[in-house]
């Protein structure tokens, strides 16, 4: 086991540990913590006391882990997260999650504030993430940072592979459970293909032309490296954007940080209906089994 699992698990609730309990990882966005708030009696962790973990320090990103339970199971989340744009590479910024994927989780959401490219997106609306394009440099599933990972050791001799094999890395029957939650509660979700890139500044104009005719729907500067640790590891993966703004090629609008947070705050009610109803359709397949 490594040192930043060994100081995670030490720094845990013992209860926590050894539930048996089915354990749901989450990763929250750019002011997407309110879900946090949501969490029965949390034990908060700072990512800086956990070896080899950076503090955060993007606006919106609290740069903890909170471990609780929502509807029924344990829920352990990422508060905020790491960015290349903060001088991280790509197995720093993915250590948080491969730190929650050592403690076996049965399934991952990642969630994100993004740049909405597809013109019949609105504002607010909720994304399913069946797709990414990555223009992110490191090697995508974090093969340094998992490697000294005992549950990742098999994954290191599949390494080629895994890399090169363009598999799904969005779960279908998350995916419906997130589409029925939108039609119950009345929101809007839809589906489409992520674009990751550095950061920090918002895309030009001529960007967003050449991302729309690169076939992207999103925009935004994160979320893919966890995402393809996730399924390298085995692990059911729901990835989630929320539209920030629209990043429409000509349009007069330009779009500040305090905008993004606003908007993701407001939406985030809506992503924990999700959370929530992928939550209680894990307790009921524990429950079958």
């Amino acid at each position: 086991m490594s040192d930043s699992t060994e100081r995670f698990r030490a720094l845990a609730d013992g209860g926590f540990v050894d539930s048996n309990l089915p354990l749901l990882a989450v990763v929250l966005g750019s002011g997407l913590a309110g879900l946090a708030d949501s969490i029965e009696s949390p034990t908060v962790i700072r990512y800086e006391s956990i070896p080899g973990l950076a503090a955060s320090t993007a606006a919106g990103h609290r740069g903890e882990f909170l471990l609780g339970q929502i509807a029924g199971i344990r829920v352990v989340t990422m508060a905020g997260r790491l960015h290349a744009y903060e001088g991280h590479s790509i197995e720093a910024l993915t250590r948080p999650m491969a730190v929650m994927a050592a403690m076996n989780p049965v399934a991952v959401i990642v969630s994100c504030a993004a740049g909405g490219l597809n013109p019949r997106y609105r504002v607010g609306d909720l994304v399913v993430i069946d797709e990414h394009i990555s223009l992110l440099h490191g090697q995508m599933g974090a093969v340094g940072a998992d490697r000294e990972l005992p549950e990742y050791q098999a994954l290191e001799r599949k390494r080629a592979g895994a890399l090169r094999c363009g598999r799904p890395t969005c779960d279908e029957t998350f995916t419906k459970i997130a589409e029925r939650t939108a039609r119950e509660a009345g929101f809007r979700l839809c589906r489409g293909t992520y674009l990751s890139v550095t950061g920090p500044n918002y895309e030009t104009r001529a960007e967003c032309r050449m991302m729309k005719n690169w076939g992207a729907d999103l925009v935004g500067m994160s979320t893919v490296p966890e995402v393809v640790l996730a399924s390298r590891a085995g692990l059911r993966t729901l990835a989630v954007g929320v539209v920030t703004n629209m990043a429409i090629p000509d349009s007069p609008a330009t779009t500040t940080h305090e905008d993004v947070l606003t908007v993701s705050q407001a939406a985030g009610m809506n992503l924990e209906k999700v959370v929530r109803a992928i939550a209680r359709s894990l307790v009921h397949e524990t429950e079958s089994m």
